[in-house]
């Protein structure tokens, strides 16, 4: 299966008028809103590791909420600097891929071996497609608001 499916890779090129500890600070105030528990801060990287099963019960409404890791690190090249960052969703698709089988499950009970396919593909896109659509919108917005701002 390819990583896309799992990940969320992008980049944000950086004003020149912010230091990386003002951005990764921004970028942390930005995690401990997510409830994202930090794991790694350097001079310019920043990781989290917040497994999917810790938080079940609040939030969904929160932008990164189906990704249950993920590093920033800003790249400095000649007469550019950027903020890059790759998030893993794999808690959430191994969820949804439960879920789906059971929703199979069920419709192999109900109508056999196509409706099983069905329910399964049908439960799969609903539930992690569109996690993964509206956080492929919300996230790199989130992000741009918290570390671009002036």
């Amino acid at each position: 299966m390819p990583k896309f499916v799992w990940h969320l890779r992008g980049s944000i090129r950086l004003d020149s008028a912010h230091t990386n500890d003002v951005v990764l600070m921004r970028l942390e105030r930005l995690l401990a809103q997510q409830q994202k528990t930090v794991v790694e801060h350097t001079y310019s990287i920043l990781a989290f590791d917040n497994p999917l099963w810790r938080d079940l019960a609040g939030g969904n409404w929160r932008a990164m909420v189906i990704y249950d890791s993920g590093r920033f690190w800003i790249e400095e090249r000649l007469n550019e600097r950027r903020l890059r960052y790759d998030l893993r969703s794999l808690h959430g698709l191994v969820w949804c891929l439960f879920l789906a089988s059971i929703a199979c499950l069920f419709g192999l009970l109900v109508g056999g071996i196509i409706v099983g396919a069905k329910f399964a593909i049908g439960a799969f896109v609903w539930l992690y497609g569109m996690n993964i659509l509206l956080a492929v919108i919300r996230v790199p917005l989130a992000v741009r608001r918290a570390v671009c701002r002036t």
